[in-house]
């Protein structure tokens, strides 16, 4: 269920002033973390935000477009994302293992990727390399990209926030997010945190450290087994966070400002109020779960996050190639 709302200018500003007083705080505590103890940090927020900004992301893609997109497509996006997510449980309970099950999931985004192409009015050879890409990369070099498309997925937010704003406004948003999004990750890459933090406390012992039983497994979430760059996976933990605030915080808030129409939805959302007490309490469960068992809830986890990531793939092309059978509105 979409919602008619008008917000005054004096409102939004205030909403925006206070957002990114929460930017400068997350991003605060977050290069403070992963300074002393990344992968424990890493393993805290996805314990106590993954699940969280999931919901908070499909809610905002089925409010936003489902009803942009004619039937037959959207039941295809539909079928080959609930096709990744049993790729997913498959390989969860092992029955779908290594290559294969990356060669699966790659595939199925590489037809998402060429199903959204074959519905772009312009910018078709963009899609298509991107589908291109996804096949190429699933035959030859699959871990690689994989690790890629993990990276990429932080910046999605940047996509959804140009499709829903315009002109001046979008390009405000876009120069603001630059810092948290770019800037910020590329001076952790660096190390240069990690440095400092030493000198100051030397804290080195902790960087290592991990909770709920993980142990170093978080890091291939964005590296390759060979290649533990401990600055390159706190710059990606920073990235995440910002992808969080975002999804959680930032899209929302401009969904009810932007939004003009009623248009049917796919899932009947309750009221955001309704909606923010029902994730609390799933995350809290969620996290619960976590401090039990790291790998099961991992896993579990694993299958709403591909949901989550591969519908952003065709939305966004479609943005981009004004492949939408109804304006934005």
């Amino acid at each position: 269920m979409v919602f008619h709302m008008n917000v005054s200018p004096l409102a939004l500003e205030a909403r925006s002033s206070r957002l990114v007083a929460l930017w400068i705080a997350v991003s605060f505590v977050s290069v403070a973390a992963v300074a002393v103890a990344p992968i424990a940090a890493f393993v805290l927020m996805i314990s106590a935000f993954g699940l969280p900004h999931v919901l908070y992301e499909l809610r905002y893609v089925d409010e936003r477009f489902s009803a942009r997109i004619a039937p037959a497509p959207l039941a295809a996006i539909g079928a080959l994302v609930a096709f990744i997510a049993t790729a997913r449980i498959a390989n969860g309970m092992h029955i779908l293992m290594g290559d294969i099950f990356l060669w699966i999931e790659l595939g199925l985004g590489a037809a998402l990727a060429l199903t959204a192409t074959s519905l772009m009015r312009h910018n078709k050879p963009l899609g298509a390399a991107i589908g291109i890409a996804f096949a190429l990369g699933a035959i030859f070099a699959p871990v690689p990209t994989f690790l890629v498309w993990a990276w990429l997925h932080n910046l999605t937010p940047l996509g959804f926030v140009a499709e829903i704003t315009e002109g001046e406004e979008r390009r405000r948003w876009l120069m603001l997010l630059s810092v948290p999004f770019f800037v910020l990750p590329a001076l952790v890459a660096t190390g240069v945190f990690h440095d400092l933090v030493n000198a100051l406390f030397q804290v080195a012992e902790l960087h290592w450290t991990s909770m709920f039983g993980a142990g170093d497994k978080p890091l291939l979430s964005f590296l390759p087994a060979d290649s533990w760059d401990l600055n390159l996976f706190s710059a990606a933990v920073v990235a995440q966070s910002m992808h969080y605030v975002a999804v959680i915080v930032l899209l929302p808030q401009l969904l009810r400002a932007k939004q003009r129409t009623s248009a049917p939805t796919i899932v009947p959302w309750p009221s955001w109020p309704m909606f923010a007490i029902g994730v609390t309490a799933i995350a809290a469960i969620a996290f619960g779960i976590y401090a039990v068992s790291y790998t099961d809830a991992r896993a579990a986890y694993g299958v709403a996050a591909a949901i989550h990531a591969w519908i952003e793939l065709p939305i966004l092309l479609l943005a981009i190639g004004q492949g939408f059978t109804s304006a934005r509105k």
